[in-house]
């Protein structure tokens, strides 16, 4: 697609997504984690009134990113004409893409279900379908018409595709109009801190694109987007795991026991083989893996993603924050989130005005790291803590470090 489209259009296409995550994350309850951590969650009543609360919420998503398309349409050619909030083509693209937030409020509960399950096979399939149908619809599009909309059609398809496959592929009895008042508070009352938590997390993952949305042009943004495309593929599928995997297993464990640390360490061996792993290996190899994978006007994003890749050592430990999910006490990460939101929210304004972008970006990768002493706190207060095995699986960042050197020597060789 980058060789399809200019990294302009990338910039405008990860702004208008941080809009759409953010008023995502401003409405979240944590609708399907209820389901999964209730021990309600598999009655009909309970699933209806959870599909009823989705189905409004979608709308209401929509409404917001409707709004705030119309104000940058009216005040934006106002604004700075080098910035990429002025683009003209953000607000029709941000109001095309509130339509795919109506599409996904009737999404069934059935993936919810399956997933609480762990019935992973068929939800895999529909998630590697649906990407890949959504990815041809990008190529086709972008062959025929190089545009900003070929993203947007690709977006759009993809979420018409899964709600398809879910209704017509995965087992259980279909969802109805339903309003439970016992089962909407329960999933109020679970979802308020699932809510504030999704807010500050929303802002940690995002902030960084609305902070220098301000700052820098949508050439820039689109550069900038591609590293934090390739961290963030990692991020998203290890968070993935958790999710699906981690995140089941472990209430499971809690309606069953009181006490899963040894299923916590048990997640926590592969993945953190992969976590450390890979920030090694990507902050070593960043820079030759940007130019084999692009061509000459993205170079400058492999040094973003050496420097961005640092963060995933902070990774490791956000199994911590499903532990206290699963044991219906969400609140007890609120710490976390609101450390890293103040960091992020005082530091790269500072970073970015004085070293530039390259600073903003230094920071961005580096500032996770300085949350950890308090997650490890937390986890010694949970009674997750094992200093062995944090000292252990921490070293496995060698073995990538020493892969990407190898790495990179291995393709400057048959390059040149």
């Amino acid at each position: 697609m980058t060789r399809l489209l200019a990294p302009e259009m990338f910039g405008l296409m990860a702004l208008a997504n941080v809009v759409v995550a953010g008023v995502q994350m401003l409405t979240d309850m944590g609708i399907n984690k209820s389901i999964i951590q209730n021990k309600d969650g598999v009655e009909q009543p309970f699933l209806n009134t959870a599909w009823a609360l989705q189905i409004l919420r979608g709308v209401s998503l929509a409404a917001i990113v409707w709004g705030f398309a119309l104000t940058l349409w009216i005040v934006g050619p106002n604004g700075s004409s080098t910035n990429v909030y002025s683009h003209p083509d953000l607000p029709i693209v941000l109001a095309i893409l509130a339509s795919s937030l109506v599409i996904s409020g009737f999404r069934p509960t059935k993936t919810a279900v399956a997933n609480r399950d762990l019935q992973l096979g068929r939800i895999t399939a529909i998630d590697l379908m649906t990407q890949i149908i959504g990815i041809v619809a990008m190529i086709l599009w972008a062959s025929y018409s190089p545009s900003v909309w070929a993203l947007v059609a690709g977006t759009v398809i993809s979420s018409v595709v899964r709600i398809t496959a879910e209704n017509i592929c995965l087992s259980g009895v279909g969802n109805s109009w339903q309003w439970d008042r016992g089962y909407a508070k329960q999933i109020f009352h679970f979802g308020k801190w699932i809510f504030f938590t999704s807010l500050l997390s929303y802002w940690v993952l995002n902030g960084d694109r609305i902070i220098l949305g301000f700052d820098i042009n949508a050439h820039e943004m689109g550069i900038y987007s591609i590293a934090v495309f390739i961290v963030g593929s990692v991020r998203g599928a290890l968070n993935t795991i958790m999710q699906k995997v981690m995140y089941p297993a472990m209430s499971r464990k809690l309606r069953e026991s009181s006490d899963c640390t040894d299923m916590y360490y048990r997640f926590r061996l592969p993945l953190d083989f992969v976590i450390c792993s890979l920030c090694g290996f990507l902050v070593v190899s960043g820079d030759q893996i940007v130019r084999l994978l692009y061509d000459e006007r993205y170079s400058q994003a492999g040094i973003f993603l050496s420097f961005l890749s640092l963060g995933l050592i902070a990774d490791r430990y956000r199994g911590l924050g499903l532990y206290y999910q699963a044991e219906g006490e969400p609140k007890k990460m609120m710490s976390v989130a609101l450390s890293r939101a103040l960091l992020l929210t005082i530091g790269l304004p500072f970073a970015l005005f004085s070293y530039d972008l390259i600073g903003a970006v230094v920071f961005l990768g580096v500032y996770p790291i300085f949350i950890i002493p308090l997650q490890l706190y937390l986890k010694y207060k949970a009674g997750l803590m094992s200093v062995y095995r944090e000292i252990a699986y921490t070293s496995f960042i060698v073995p990538g470090v020493a892969a990407g050197y190898f790495f990179t020597w291995l393709t400057s060789y048959v390059v040149n």
